[in-house]
Order: structure tokens, then sequence, then C-alpha cells
């Protein structure tokens, strides 16, 4: 495996765990209809969306100072 994949089955792993102390459940709850996850599913992409939009913003404006 690549350490890269490593990375991410780490992350994968912290985060469910965060999840799980902050929500006192995984994924694997019985309560989310499909709809919920699709709508949890979005919510997340539309964070996700303005992360990107930020970091590309601060790394124009640091390619500009060189």
């Amino acid at each position: 495996m690549s350490k890269t994949l490593d990375i991410v089955i780490a992350d994968l792993k912290d985060r469910e765990l965060k999840g799980l102390r902050t929500y006192g459940v995984t994924v694997d709850r019985d309560d989310y209809s499909h709809l919920d996850w699709l709508i949890e599913s979005y919510q997340e992409t539309l964070d996700n969306a303005l992360y990107l939009q930020k970091a590309i913003q601060t790394e124009k404006k640091r390619l500009c100072q060189i």
C-alpha cells in the first residue's frame, strides 16, 4: 500500500472516532433515511466547496506576492 493510502485510512478512522465522540453514533445508525444521507452529503460538499475556494484564494494571493 502507498503511504498516501495509509494516511487516508488513518484519517477515516480518526474521523469516525470524532463522530462517535461528538454524536454518539457511527454511520451505521438506523435513524437516517436515504434522503437524510443525501442531504448530509450535500451539506458536507458545500462546506468542502467553501474550503477549496478559500484555499484557492489564499494560494493565488501567495503566488502574486512572490
